[in-house]
């Protein structure tokens, strides 16, 4: 599994301090963004994995991202 820890980082702190954080709260609340994210990207893998192996059904583009 690829380290996902610091791959959002710089967006991520971009967005809390334009959102006010700052000091050991902006930490805190980076520390716990990072962790979604890296719990987002190894359901998007589990999810790739199963439709590539036939265990879930494949999706089309409209069903992910919708229609216009």
């Amino acid at each position: 599994m690829t380290d996902t820890n610091g791959e959002f980082s710089e967006e991520i702190l971009a967005d809390l301090i334009k959102e006010g954080y700052s000091g050991q709260e902006l930490k805190k609340e980076l520390q716990n963004r990072q962790a979604k994210v890296k719990l987002a990207v190894e359901k998007m893998l589990d999810d790739a994995h199963k439709m590539a192996t036939g265990e879930a059904k494949s999706m089309s583009y409209d069903e992910v991202f919708g229609g216009e």
